[in-house]
């Protein structure tokens, strides 16, 4: 699945480095108690890595069988990842009520563009590893 690059340079050392620092850092882990931390490890450790290893993956590797360029792969799995999202609406319906609809719509979109700098991601470094970094990363701040 090309889940690790094929060797790890100071770019990704520092990239880890990053996002570690980012995740130590953020100010959650002191302010909302045990539940904001342990929302703050599932979302940017837990999540990335599962959504990642399946869309980035397993996914990209099967659609890589259908289609041979590479442009229809990565564009594929980022409409697949931005419908994945709409399994999000259990959490959704409990904070929007009335605005579910729209909000359903949000998260498809949202999970696309996602998906799309991912995927980008994913087509230049052909591997799991910085796009688990990046999702991550971007999952610190978009909670």
């Amino acid at each position: 699945m090309n889940i690790f690059p094929p060797s790890f340079s100071r770019r990704y050392f520092f990239a880890t480095g990053i996002v570690g620092l980012l995740l130590v850092t953020t100010p959650a882990n002191y302010s909302g108690g045990i539940e904001a931390i342990l929302l703050l490890i599932y979302s940017s450790i837990v999540t990335p890595i599962f959504e990642e290893l399946i869309f980035r993956g397993y996914v990209w590797n099967q659609i890589s069988v259908i289609f041979k360029r590479a442009v229809p792969v990565y564009l594929w799995s980022s409409v697949l990842f931005g419908i994945w999202h709409l399994g999000y609406s259990d959490s959704l319906a409990f904070r929007v009520g009335e605005g579910l609809p729209e909000a359903l719509i949000w998260t498809v979109i949202i999970g696309l563009c996602y998906g799309l700098v991912l995927g980008l991601l994913r087509l230049r470094t052909k591997n799991c590893y910085s796009t688990i970094l990046l999702h991550g990363a971007m999952n610190i701040f978009g909670r």
